[in-house]
């Protein structure tokens, strides 16, 4: 797809989804890749370091466009999981138990085989900015939500592949897990902002990440177009809670079938 079609795609998203925040656009830069156009860095154009998940609140907050190389980062987190810096298997132990793992050679273990880490080398950082207006092809989109549009982003998920999603949970280092994987190949992710994203980046305490391959985004915006034609979208859905209430067709089939009670069709 074109630049266009991509922010295209991301207007849509916040249309069907109502969205309070901008969709962000990642893009992964290679060793000599240029900056895109219309990037700002933080360090040498804001005068000042961000942690990932600030970069991240600044893009969908305020619309901003940024490109992160290894001096403009404010975590270790990052750094460690895009391979910025080298870490030897001398630290595993401090870096495991100060990710909430008690026992020092659990926390080796524990950093050595679930710790996300991009699979590709030669990363010289990344370039976010919202989908709507970004600049370049972007390779994940990550969009903080409700957990009622997280419902409509799994159900969109499912629709065309047929499967549910298998995740792993944390809950700390959300600026990696929400996107390490996805990177790697994984198709969607859902993550938990992490105490440090609540107190530093403003993260809400009702908000949850959906992350998506960018490749994604043509079956899931179709998909979440059909939920809304068929009455399950995120702003078609409504409260009415009421005993005997309307059903589908198919509930009455199937109850008359198993000679129970039918009622009043439900028609959308």
């Amino acid at each position: 797809m074109e630049i266009r079609e991509y922010n295209e795609y991301g207007r849509r998203l916040e249309q069907l989804l109502l969205l309070r925040y901008s969709p962000i656009a990642l893009k992964l830069l290679r060793e000599g890749d240029p900056i895109p156009e219309g990037t700002l860095r933080p360090l040498y154009d804001l005068g000042e370091h961000l942690a990932m998940c600030q970069a991240f609140a600044k893009v969908r907050r305020d619309r901003a466009a940024l490109t992160m190389l290894k001096e403009d980062h404010w975590c270790v987190w990052p750094l460690v999981s895009y391979g910025l810096v080298t870490v030897g298997e001398e630290d595993y132990g401090e870096l495991g138990t100060k990710l909430f793992v008690s026992d020092p050679q659990k926390g080796v273990e524990y950093f050595r085989n679930d710790y996300p880490r991009l699979n590709e080398s030669g990363i010289a950082g990344f370039s976010v900015a919202p989908l709507a207006s970004c600049t370049f092809v972007p390779d994940i989109v990550c969009t903080y939500c409700r957990p009622a549009q997280i419902r409509s982003f799994q159900m969109a998920a499912k629709f065309h592949s047929g499967k549910m999603l298998e995740l792993r949970l944390d809950p700390v280092d959300s600026c990696v897990h929400s996107t390490i994987p996805v990177l790697n190949g994984q198709d969607y992710n859902i993550t938990f902002p992490d105490p440090g994203e609540y107190e530093r980046a403003l993260a809400g305490e009702d908000e949850v990440m959906f992350t998506m391959r960018s490749e994604k985004l043509p079956e899931i915006v179709s998909a979440l177009e059909f939920l809304c034609r068929a009455g399950f979208g995120y702003r078609e859905l409504s409260m009415d809670m009421r005993g005997d209430s309307a059903r589908p067709k198919f509930y009455n089939d199937y109850f008359k079938k198993w000679g129970l009670d039918t009622g009043k069709e439900w028609k959308k």
